[in-house]
C-alpha cells in the first residue's frame, strides 16, 4: 500500500538516490544540532535557571536517553506508518516541543521538552541507514553512507558553532529555534521524495519491554546524576540504581523470550556484529562526550564567551566534513577493521592532548587537537556502519540499522552522564575553586583517550564475514 522506492526512483529517475540522500541528510542534521548545541548554552541556562551541572546535564542526557529509546520503536513505525507518515509526525512534534521550550519557565519543563524532542529523534534517525542500503543496493553504498556521515558527523559541531553566536545575540533560546528551518524543509521534501508503503498486518509493538527499557534507562541516569549530589549511600542514588539494573535484566530476558522482540538479541550472533558494537558504544561516547566537555572547558576554564567556544569548534567541522567524505570512500577499499583502529587512535592523541594543553593555552592549539579528533570521528562512523551491517541478511538490516544506532546513542547518553560524574568527583577531590575545575576537566579528557585507546581491541576483530 502507498508508494516504494522503485515507485519513486520510477519517478524521479537516475537522480532519486541522491535527492533522498540529501533530504535524509536534511533531517538527521536537524534532529543532531538539537542534541548538541545545547551544550554551549549550559552555562547561561545554569545562571537562568539557578541550577547546577548535575541537574543541567539533564538537558543533554535527558534527551540523549529518550533517543536511545525511541531507536527501538523505529523499525516497528517504518513498517507500520510507512517512513513518510512516521517523519512527518516525529518532526512536527519535535517542532511543537521546540516551540514550547521557548516560554518554559522551570528547569523541570525545558527538561521534559528535550526528552519529548529526543523521542522524536529517535524513532527517525535509522530510517535513514535502512534506506541508504537499500536506495544504494547496487553499488555506491560506502561513498552514500560517507556523505550521510558528512552530515551527521558535522551537525554535532556546527550546532555550538552556530548555537554559541545566536546564544551571545538572542539568549539560551536560540537553540531551541536553532534546527526548526531545516525541520520544516525536511517535512516538505519528504511528502515527495519519501516511501509511502506500510504494512497495516505489523504485529503491535511490545510495549512492556519498551516501558522496562525506559525505566531502566532514566532510572540508572537519575541514579549517577544523584550520586553526583548525595552519594551513592543516599537512597535517592541507590533506590533507582537498584531499580535500573531490575529493570535492565527483566528487559533482556523479555527481549530473549520473545518471538519479536524490541532489541533484536539475535543479531549479537554475529561475531562482527558484537566487536562493532563495542566501538560504537564508545563512538557515541566520543563523539557526544567530547561535543559536551569542550564548550563547557571553554567557558568554564578558560573564560570563553558561547560564541568564542562555538567560534573554535567552527574549523574542526570543516574538518570534520573532509575526514567523513575519505572515510566513505575508504570504506569501498580498506577492511572496517584497520579504518576503525586508525580512527580510534587518532581520537584518543587528540583527546590526551587536550588534556595535556592545560589551562591558559592559546586559541589555535586548543582548536588544532580537537581537529585532530574530528578527524577520526570522521573515520569511525563509515567504517562502523559497514563492518557491522555488511554481515547481516538482507531482512535483519533494518533491525541491525536500528539496533546499532541504539548502541552508538546509549554510549551518549551514559557517557555524557559518567563524564559528568566523573568531572564533580575530581572537583570536589581536588578541593573545589578554578583550579580543581581546570584539573578535572583535564582527568576527563584523558579518561576518554583511555577508553578509545582500549576500544581498539574489540575493533581489531570487526571483520565483513559471516560468523
Amino acid at each position: 500500500m502507498g508508494e516504494d522506492l522503485e515507485a519513486l526512483h520510477a519517478r524521479f529517475g537516475a537522480r532519486y538516490p541522491q535527492w533522498l540522500l540529501g533530504l535524509l541528510m536534511l533531517g538527521s542534521m536537524a534532529m543532531i544540532l538539537a542534541s548538541t548545541s545545547i551544550n554551549v548554552a549550559l552555562p547561561a541556562i545554569m545562571a537562568d535557571f539557578a541550577i547546577g551541572r548535575p541537574l543541567a546535564q539533564w538537558l543533554s542526557t535527558g534527551f540523549l536517553a529518550s533517543m536511545t529509546a525511541g531507536l527501538l520503536l523505529a523499525a516497528w513505525c517504518q513498517a507500520r506508518l510507512g517512513a513518510r507518515r512516521t517523519v512527518q509526525y516525529g518532526l512536527g512534534l519535535f517542532c511543537l516541543a521546540s516551540v514550547l521550550a521557548l516560554v518554559a519557565t522551570h528547569a523541570w519543563q525545558l527538561i521534559a521538552l528535550r526528552i519529548v524532542m529526543g523521542a522524536c529523534a529517535g524513532i527517525i534517525q535509522p530510517l535513514a541507514m535502512v534506506l541508504i542500503f537499500r536506495v544504494y543496493s547496487e553499488g555506491g553504498r560506502g561513498m552514500a553512507l560517507g556523505l550521510y556521515g558528512l552530515g551527521i558527523m558535522v551537525a554535532p559541531t556546527l550546532g555550538p558553532t552556530v548555537g554559541g553566536y545566536l546564544i551571545d545575540h538572542f539568549g539560551w533560546g536560540a537553540v531551541f529555534w536553532l534546527p526548526l528551518p531545516l525541520c520544516l524543509m525536511a517535512l516538505l521534501g519528504a511528502q515527495w521524495l519519501m516511501p509511502s508503503h506500510r504494512d497495516r498486518e505489523t504485529p503491535g509493538v511490545d510495549l512492556p519491554a519498551f516501558a522496562l527499557l525506559c525505566v531502566a534507562l532514566f532510572a540508572l541516569l537519575g541514579a549517577l546524576a544523584e550520586a553526583q549530589r548525595f552519594g551513592w549511600q543516599a537512597p535517592s542514588a541507590w533506590l533507582p540504581g537498584a531499580l535500573g539494573l531490575a529493570c535492565t535484566v527483566a528487559f533482556l530476558r523479555r527481549s530473549r523470550s520473545r518471538p519479536r522482540p524490541l532489541l533484536p538479541l539475535q543479531l549479537w550472533r554475529h561475531k562482527a556484529f558484537r566487536k562493532a558494537s563495542w566501538v560504537a558504544l564508545v563512538l557515541g561516547l566520543g563523539l557526544y562526550g567530547s561535543t559536551y566537555l569542550i564548550p563547557l572547558f571553554l567557558q568554564t576554564v578558560e573564560g570563553y564567551s558561547a560564541g568564542q567556544a562555538g567560534l573554535l569548534l567552527l574549523p574542526t567541522g570543516i574538518v570534520l566534513g573532509l575526514a567523513s567524505f575519505l572515510g566513505g570512500w575508504a570504506s569501498d577499499r580498506l577492511s572496517a577493521a584497520s579504518m576503525l583502529v586508525f580512527g580510534l587512535l587518532v581520537f584518543a592523541v587528540s583527546s590526551a592532548a587536550l588534556g595535556l594543553a592545560g589551562e591558559g593555552s592559546s586559541f589555535l592549539v586548543l582548536c588544532a587537537w580537537a581537529c585532530l579528533g574530528r578527524v577520526g570521528l570522521g573515520l569511525l562512523l563509515p567504517a562502523m556502519s559497514t563492518g557491522a551491517l555488511d554481515v547481516l541478511e538482507a531482512e535483519e538490516l533494518a533491525l541491525g540499522a536500528g539496533a546499532i544506532t541504539f548502541v552508538r546513542q546509549l554510549g551518549g547518553a551514559f557517557g555524557v552522564n559518567l563524564l559528568t560524574y566523573f568531572l564533580e568527583w575530581r572537583h570536589s577531590a581536588a578541593g573545589g575553586g578554578a583550579a580543581a575545575d581546570a584539573l578535572a576537566f583535564e582527568q576527563c579528557f584523558w579518561l576518554v583517550a583511555l577508553l578509545f585507546v582500549l576500544a581498539v581491541v574489540p575493533a581489531r576483530g570487526v571483520r565483513s564475514v559471516r560468523s
